[in-house]
């Protein structure tokens, strides 16, 4: 193995260990993004106060009145927000609101957490003539109506090497949002990373909530879902074989393009359906309404960490399969197969339930 090889490896194997301090298997995480759209126009909001209107800065600022939401610059000198006990409210590069949340030491707590912090924002986005949308692709602009809002070395280069490509990357950064979920490594980190990248399609499917962009359907059932899949292959997809889970992982991020040159800081440019960080960050949902993010909190947690329901699972979805992904987010749960599937895996997290109440 040549030295580059062997320090992309060291890095990876990183990855698959436990940040410190390390939180108890059963815990989660997640990042909901939402839409700012302005009611009538439906044009973009921006992050700025403007002529026509206030920005998303003001409304996050009135919701943060009396809440303890301290204001802060990031990292890209944009407004952000840090919520007491560990949460978050920023910005992606188009615009879109990001809410963080801290560990939670389950799913419901982190649900009921997203749900209030959301219903906060609309409150005020309400008052402002402003509404959020939760959902994965903004359903009314076309890209050249969306300006790049956060202008740093990161998304600038992030934007000339996507512009290299297709457009994908552009309305993936500036139009897109999601629902990403984290779990802990678990016990058995490699049996969790299989099952994890086995669900992949499963989740894109069953929460798929994109079909329309720029005012016309798309014939996806998650237009982000294809927007990530084209940006560039060689860092999307499933980074995945299980002869080598450590030894694939370091392959594909030795094999994406480069827009970074520091080995670390590249690595944080791949972006697979379910990507290592010392804990496991699932990416294949659509940004979504918080009663059913509530939903789809349950269902992964039932999923990973019952055993015997992830035993059940895996002998119910078989392996991990790229081809799937690309099913999915044509065509959802109309997709036969994925839908049967789908129907099997939340008997088993409904029965799962009902034993752990008994």
């Amino acid at each position: 193995m040549s030295a580059d090889r062997d320090s992309m490896r060291h890095l990876v194997e990183e990855l698959f260990q436990p940040n410190m301090p390390r939180h108890p298997d059963g815990s989660m995480g997640a990042e909901l993004e939402l839409i700012p759209i302005r009611n009538g126009s439906h044009k973009r909001v921006g992050i700025a106060t403007l002529d026509h209107g206030p920005g998303t800065a003001d409304i996050i600022r009135d919701a943060a009145h009396g809440r303890d939401w301290r204001e802060e610059t990031d990292a890209y000198g944009a407004p952000s927000w840090a919520i007491p006990g560990g949460g978050h409210i920023s910005y992606e590069p188009g615009g879109q609101i990001e809410i963080a949340s801290p560990v939670f030491p389950s799913g419901t707590p982190l649900g009921n957490f997203l749900r209030t912090t959301v219903a906060a924002l609309r409150e005020s986005a309400g008052q402002a003539g402003i509404s959020l949308l939760a959902t994965g692709v903004d359903p009314y602009n076309p890209l050249e109506e969306v300006p790049l809002e956060l202008h740093a070395p990161r998304y600038d280069a992030m934007t000339s090497y996507f512009d290299s490509i297709g457009s994908s990357g552009a309305r993936m950064m500036r139009q897109t949002a999601s629902l990403q979920v984290s779990v802990e490594l678990g016990e058995h980190v490699m049996n969790r990373w299989t099952l994890l990248n086995a669900l992949a399609p499963y989740l894109l499917a069953a929460y798929a909530n994109s079909p329309i962009y720029a005012g016309k359907p798309t014939g996806y059932a998650s237009y982000r879902a294809r927007l990530w899949q084209t940006l560039d292959r060689t860092r999307t997809g499933l980074a995945f074989n299980s002869s080598d889970p450590i030894g694939a992982y370091a392959n594909f991020a030795s094999a994406a393009g480069r827009i970074l040159d520091d080995d670390s800081a590249h690595i944080s440019t791949l972006f697979p359906e379910i990507r290592p960080r010392g804990y496991f960050e699932l990416r294949p949902m659509d940004s979504m309404e918080p009663d059913r993010v509530g939903e789809a909190l349950e269902f992964v947690s039932a999923l990973i960490h019952d055993p015997d329901v992830a035993s059940e699972a895996m002998s119910v979805i078989g392996d991990p399969d790229p081809v799937l992904l690309e099913r999915a987010a044509t065509l959802g749960r109309s997709d036969t197969m994925i839908d049967e599937r789908l129907k099997i895996l939340e008997r088993l997290v409904a029965d799962s339930s009902v034993t752990r109440t008994k």
